[in-house]
Formats: C-alpha cells, structure tokens, sequence
C-alpha cells in the first residue's frame, strides 16, 4: 500500500534590514524583491500567496520609495496574496525586554490592520534564544502556533533532528508556559528555508 503524502511550499523571503550589507543596500535589495513579487501576482493567478516575513516594518521601507504602488499592495493584501504580520520588527525574543515583545507585537497588529487582515503566525524565523512565556504572548495577541528554528537544534537533510539531552527530535510539539498557556510549536527542520531543496523541475519534484 503507498501511502500518500502532501508537501506545503510557502514562498517567504527572510529580510534583515542590516547585516552583512549597510541597511541601503538592504533595502535597494527589498525594493526589488517587492517590485518583483507585485509583478509575479499579477502575471500568474496559479501563485496564490507570499508570506513577507511577519514583519510589518518592510512595507514601511517599501512604500518609503515606492510610495505610488501603495493601492496596488493593500489590494494583494487585503486579497490574502500577501500576509503580514503579526510583528512590526524581526524579533529577537531573549535579547530583548518583555516590554519590547509585547509593543512589537502591538505595532505589528496595529500596521496590518490598517491594510485589512493581520497573519495569526507566531512567527520566530532566526531568533537567537526564545523564552518561557512566548506561549503567553501568543494566546493574549490571538494566535495558538509558534513556529521556531532554534532551541532544539535541527540538523541535516531529510528532516532529521538530532537528539540529545538538550534537543528534540520531533519537529512538532505542544509548547506550554509557565502560567499554563499552550500553543502548537512547529520546528522548522533543516530552518526556514528548507524548500531550496526542492528541485524547480516539476517531475523531479514530485520524486
């Protein structure tokens, strides 16, 4: 008997505003890549959504140069082609003070609903270290997943996760802070960006 499998492919970008570049550059490299991803919306109906990193912060640095195409991405938005939110800032949960989290989380709803609907994703793609009460943030802002890419280390291909004292080998898992909140924590196995192994080619894909 085969069994029958499905594959979700979410097309996402990860932006830093700066880092390994000066933030224009970065952000020259975020002009583009929103240019490009209107343009793809409109051409190809078959390409239902992109998820603009859960950081509503990029639309700001968007429309800070192309302010004429505001209509055009609150139209995509408002149709559910592209999320965002629930944050207004990449998060950093551990470095940061409880304070910072919850008034990220605050301007983030308060953006996105400007544009129509904010994305229920508890959101946490390169966050070095993540904290006890992040269920809680979650459930008070209305949202019941996190899903995470450290803390419980994943390691090589085909969605394997090492084990160890201090690491997981599940990818999926009941997440539960100290006052009781529980939300489902999705581990991003092989990290955020594990469709680049997918191959373009539709067959090969498939196999």
């Amino acid at each position: 008997m085969s069994t029958k499998r499905t594959a979700h492919i979410i097309s996402h970008t990860h932006w830093d505003r700066e880092w390994y570049l000066p933030y224009e550059k970065h952000h020259v490299r975020l002009v583009k890549l929103v240019d490009t991803l209107l343009d793809k919306l409109d051409q190809d109906q078959n390409y239902r959504s992109f998820f603009l990193d859960g950081q509503t912060i990029i639309l700001e640095d968007y429309l800070q140069v192309r302010p004429d195409q505001k209509d055009r991405l609150a139209k995509f938005i408002q149709d559910g082609r592209i999320l965002i939110g629930p944050w207004y800032i990449l998060q950093d949960a551990f470095l940061t003070s409880g304070e910072a989290n919850v008034r990220n989380m605050q301007i983030g709803h308060q953006d996105a609903k400007k544009y129509g609907t904010v994305s229920k994703i508890g959101y946490f793609p390169d966050t070095f270290g993540l904290v006890g009460q992040t269920p809680q943030l979650m459930k008070q802002s209305g949202i019941t997943n996190v899903l995470f890419g450290r803390g419980v280390k994943p390691t090589g291909f085909n969605n394997t996760v090492s084990d160890g004292d201090y690491e997981s080998s599940f990818s999926e898992l009941i997440w539960e802070a100290p006052d009781g909140s529980q939300v489902l924590g999705i581990l991003f196995a092989n990290w955020y960006n594990n469709g680049t192994e997918i191959p373009v080619d539709r067959e090969e894909a498939k196999a």
